[in-house]
């Protein structure tokens, strides 16, 4: 297969990256339903930060729990040419994807370590971001014939993330430093509805019920100071139980990972501390 590089110039106000799980196709919509809120917007669980890069805030903060995503994130801030330079030396071929697979990223310089997660990314399997227990990328190759990157929704990336602060952080941290009037959006690995949905290994850590019934009492402290929250979740009765105590919404939604295609459609719950306003632009019932 022949390097990937860049297709075409579109791509303002998109992530780089197609996250599993991620809210790409939806981040519209939640967008659409954001409160009216005046300070910072906080996004604790980064994955491809699709909604940050839709509303494109004037203040934020990212975090996430995976430190190959954090430092992939500053350094395509910083220096996206040279991660673009080097993803268009990484041939799409088995041997190729095996031997990046198998690299140590503390033998890495910052600008290769970017770039492995990009290109694994866009080669692995459905694009999965999965670790064993000693946090070693464990997902098979892909055979994908598709683009890294696309330069223009690369070069618009990084212009957004100047001046954002990009963590590696507990969800907890996010929640008790955001202040009165900041923005919340939470978008956890889901609680399992069953078969390929039950994938929460991103980091070498699991995410259990525990972690979110932990989740829904560090959003219970931080609306009590007037932070604004929006967590997106499963629908399952676990799901409602766990944060009865927020307003809540269904919102239609689509499983690419699922092998079954007739079992891709789904709905996903929409909780939020603020009132959304009824409109069927924001296809929330």
């Amino acid at each position: 297969m022949r390097l990937q590089t860049m297709s075409s110039t579109r791509g303002e106000g998109r992530s780089f990256l197609k996250w599993a799980g991620g809210k790409t196709r939806y981040a519209d919509q939640i967008v659409a339903a954001a409160p009216q809120y005046s300070g910072t917007y906080w996004e604790p669980f980064m994955g491809s930060a699709a909604v940050f890069f839709e509303l494109a805030p004037a203040k934020a903060v990212l975090s996430d729990a995976n430190p190959e995503l954090v430092h992939c994130f500053r350094v395509v801030a910083r220096d996206p040419e040279s991660v673009m330079c080097r993803l268009d030396e990484m041939p799409n071929n088995r041997e190729y994807f095996e031997s990046v697979r198998r690299q140590d990223v503390k033998a890495l310089d910052d600008v290769d370590r970017a770039a492995r997660v990009i290109y694994l990314n866009k080669t692995s399997f459905r694009g999965l971001w999965r670790v064993n227990r000693a946090g070693q990328f464990n997902v098979p190759y892909g055979a994908y014939d598709r683009p890294y990157y696309n330069r223009a929704t690369l070069l618009a990336a990084s212009k957004l993330l100047q001046g954002v602060e990009i963590r590696e952080a507990d969800f907890g941290d996010s929640l008790r430093e955001a202040s009165s009037g900041d923005w919340v959006f939470l978008d956890p690995p889901y609680i399992p509805e069953g078969g390929y949905s039950d994938f929460k290994r991103y980091t070498s850590g699991q995410f259990h019920e525990s972690d979110h019934e932990r989740l829904a009492e560090a959003m219970r402290e931080s609306s009590k100071r007037g932070v604004f929250l929006t967590l997106t979740n499963s629908d399952t009765d676990a799901t409602r139980a766990i944060f009865k105590d927020f307003t809540v919404r269904r919102m239609a939604t689509r499983r690419d990972i699922n092998l079954q295609s007739d079992k891709r459609s789904s709905w996903d719950l929409v909780f939020t501390n603020y009132d959304v306003p009824d409109d069927d632009t924001l296809r929330l019932f």
